[in-house]
Formats: structure tokens, C-alpha cells, sequence
């Protein structure tokens, strides 16, 4: 017995995990009154070139673009030998339970 083989996700990498997040061209296209409300509710907007993805708060907006633009890892495990960076405060504290 064999497996199918899979089909890859067109826009799908490891960091989305299919989650979609709005761009200002998906915005532009709904109706009048959900573009209203999406536009209210999202106006954290990336500037990177070619990205336009929008967030409703700043703090996902900086999540985005250290995980997908910039991949920065300012977080450093103080653990001696360590080694391990990440990019949110959070995964570090999360990290830190393994020592």
C-alpha cells in the first residue's frame, strides 16, 4: 500500500502554516462595509516590497517581519554552552524551562 503523493501549497512555507493573513489588495477588494471594518480593525501595514500583508495589532506586525523578513533573533538563552536564539521573548521563557 502507498501513500499519495503530496501536493504542494502554492504561498504555503513553514512559518504561515496556512494561516492567511490580509494584504491591503485583499482588503481593496471586499464590499464597502467589510472594507470599512477591516480597515479599521487592521492598520499595522508591512512595508517590505511586495508584502502589503496588514495586522491588527503592532506587535504581530514585528512578529512577521522578524520571522519572515529580516529573521532576526535578538532573544540569546543566557544558558551557558546554549547557543539558541529566538526571535520572541516569549519562545526564550519557553526555551528556559528545558534547563
Amino acid at each position: 500500500r502507498t501513500l499519495p503523493i503530496p501536493v504542494p501549497v502554492p504561498n504555503l512555507t513553514k512559518k504561515s502554516r496556512g494561516r492567511r493573513v490580509p494584504t491591503v489588495q485583499t482588503i481593496n477588494n471586499c464590499t464597502r462595509g467589510q472594507r470599512d471594518a477591516t480597515l479599521s480593525a487592521r492598520i499595522y501595514l508591512c512595508d517590505v516590497s511586495g508584502c502589503g500583508k496588514c495586522f491588527a495589532r503592532g506587535e504581530h506586525l514585528k512578529r512577521h517581519i522578524r520571522s519572515i523578513h529580516t529573521h532576526e533573533k535578538p532573544h540569546r538563552c543566557p544558558f551557558p554552552g546554549c547557543g539558541k536564539e529566538f526571535s520572541r521573548h516569549d519562545n526564550l521563557g519557553q526555551h528556559m524551562k528545558v534547563h
